[in-house]
Parts: C-alpha cells; structure tokens; sequence
C-alpha cells in the first residue's frame, strides 16, 4: 500500500483500519507491505507490517505532477523486489497512478479503496480548469483500469459508476469501522457550558469558515476545534482551538463535548460520526457529508440551520441519544468486519488471476 507521510497514522484511523486488514492477512508482519516517502514508523507498528522507505527525487520541483512522472520509474525501483500478490491503495490522484503504473509494471493486481470524491474536494479548493480536468482524468483512468474498487458508501458507489467504471469491478461498500474499547464514554474535565466540537482537518471542504459563521451567532455556546491547520484562519472569541491531536486523544476530546458537528462539503463515510457515536455523542451533520445508509443520531440539516438545530438540540435528551448511538455502532460498524470484508475481496481478485491448471 503507497502511504505517503506516516503522521496519518498517528492522527487519523488509517491505523487502525490497516492493522485490521494485516490481521485477516495472517500475524506476519511482511503480509502488508507499506511503502512511505516521509516520517519514521513506530516500534508498535513494525508488529503489524514490512515498512519500505522510498526516496523521491527531484523535491525541487513545484509541480506533483511533473515530479510524480520524473521521479515514478526512480521510486519504482526501490520496490520493485517486494514480494506482493495485490497492491491496495487508498483513494488519491497520485497514490492511484502510481499503483496503476505498480501494477502493470509487476503484473500484479490492483485495487482502490475509495474514500471520498476528490473531484467535488477540488471544486471546493478552487483547483485552476486545466489542472482539475488533468487530475480529474487520471482519477477516473485508474478506477477503470483497476481489477476492483471498493466504495465505503452506496453513494460513491453510484458516483463511481456514473464515471464510467464497469459495474461488475465495484463491490458493494464496504464501511469504516470503530474501536468502541478506545472510543468510549468517560469522566474527563470540560467546559460547564453547552460545548460543540468540530473533529478533522482545518481545510476548506472541511467547511471550518461556515461553522465559524455559525459560532459568531452563538451564545452561551462553548466550541471546540480539534484538527491539523491546512489554510490561514482566525478563530473568534467562544472558539478552542486544541491544535492537531493525536488519535490516541481523540476519544477524551470527544467525551468533552455534548454535541459533535460535521459541517462539510463533501465526505465519504465519516468516521468521526462513528467516534462520536462510539463515545456516546450525538452529531449535527450537514446534509452533503452524511452518508444515507447511517443512522441518524441527532441531526442532519442545512448549513443554514446549524444555528437553530444547536439551539434545539441544546433542550434534548442527547445522554440518551447517545446512548443508543454507541449500542448502534457497537453492534454494526467494527474494525473486524471491515478487515474480514477487504481481505475477502483481495482474496477473491488474486485468485481470478491464477492459472487454471
């Protein structure tokens, strides 16, 4: 699997998410293979998988794409000789190209596991005509070309195949899961106000700058914001910003809120709903990030009407919400079943590829 920068794992679910498919793949490390450009893995994940340190050349080049193409045969090389059945790749431009060209280099599988739509994340970020076009293409080339694509909702399901990918290469969605032992209700010190919280990274899609809309109309409203800087922003006075947690923490900041919010453009299947479920909170969730197939816990609206919803929900039994939430996911949304779905999958697009003796 490409991962480019390590520090995901230490402030995302990817790992978790990773140590359950290595787990279906057998208690070998080298079963999963990581091949990584920036950061140093811990001790605690050498357990799980073989880590491979590619260098990339020509770093002083602004362009990605000019620096992906000069540099990809370079990269390659330095994998070349690892022994792998398939390549599993998250979804993203770069990361899909790349197994793409893996994949046809080593005439071995591929398969993507995809997340979001990048493409409604660019319009979002303003992404110039040309280059969205460019990137929009080599996104959709590599689902088509791959043996599998695995969405992890039924809307992108539909949308992938509204791209043009062959119906019988995406699978039925396989979903994210939590780790309700980690994420869990508990006693830890926080505002006595009506807290908020807003839980991902500070990044445009993110939809920070309308929920910080929200906030300045708020009263008697603590919130709190949690998540990595990605664009220049001011936070007004009732506003925390903690700074880029890491996952390890994310289960005590969750327990400080009454109410988790989403006020996204665009999600895949958010785990931070999950999170907040497992830990007993309701959520508030713009319409456009909430996946249609999940239970809805607190509330889905209009960005238009966080204010009111706040104000309502503020008046709500949300201890008792929450409740039901955490048994909701407990029983439907585990990291094992995720594991066991993807291996499954990988299993069965190996051994379609073997010879018939």
């Amino acid at each position: 699997m490409p991962s480019w920068y390590l520090d995901v794992f230490n402030r995302s679910f990817l790992l978790p998410l990773t140590k359950s498919i290595s787990k279906q793949l057998g208690s070998q490390p080298n079963s999963f293979h990581i091949a990584y450009l920036e950061g140093k893995p811990k001790q605690e994940w050498k357990q799980h998988f073989s880590f491979h340190k590619v260098d990339m050349p020509y770093k002083t080049i602004k362009s990605k794409m000019a620096r992906f193409y000069l540099s990809r045969r370079k990269i390659y090389s330095q994998i070349k000789d690892i022994d792998v059945d398939a390549i599993f790749t998250p979804s993203e431009a770069w990361a899909q190209e790349f197994s793409r060209y893996c994949s046809k280099k080593m005439d071995i599988p591929y398969v993507v596991w995809l997340r979001g739509v990048h493409r409604d994340v660019r319009k979002v970020l303003g992404t110039s005509p040309i280059k969205k076009k460019m990137l929009n293409y080599l996104e959709t080339r590599s689902l088509k070309e791959a043996n599998l694509v695995i969405p992890c909702s039924m809307d992108l399901a539909k949308r992938v195949e509204a791209w043009g990918v062959e119906r019988k290469k995406i699978t039925k969605p396989v979903y994210n899961g939590v780790d309700t032992n980690m994420f869990t209700p508990m006693a830890v010190e926080r505002s006595s106000e009506f807290t908020i919280a807003y839980a991902g990274r500070i990044s445009p899609e993110k939809g920070v700058l309308r929920l910080m809309r929200v906030a300045e109309k708020l009263t008697g409203v603590h919130v709190l914001i949690a998540g990595k800087k990605q664009m220049n922003i001011s936070f007004p006075s009732g506003v925390e910003y903690v700074g880029s947690l890491p996952f390890s923490e994310m289960p005590r900041f969750y327990n400080k809120a009454d109410l988790v919010v989403i006020p996204s453009f665009t999600e895949g299947f958010p785990n931070v709903i999950l999170e907040a479920y497992a830990c007993g909170k309701p959520v508030l969730v713009a319409k456009e990030a909430f996946p249609e197939e999940l239970k809805v816990f607190g509330s889905v609206c209009d960005i238009d009407e966080f204010e009111s919803e706040i104000n309502r929900l503020k008046k709500s039994d949300l201890k008792a919400l929450g409740r039901r939430a955490r048994s909701h996911v407990k029983k439907h949304y585990t990291w094992e079943k995720f594991g066991r779905s993807i291996v499954k999958h990988l299993r069965t697009v190996v051994s379609a590829l073997l010879p018939r003796v």
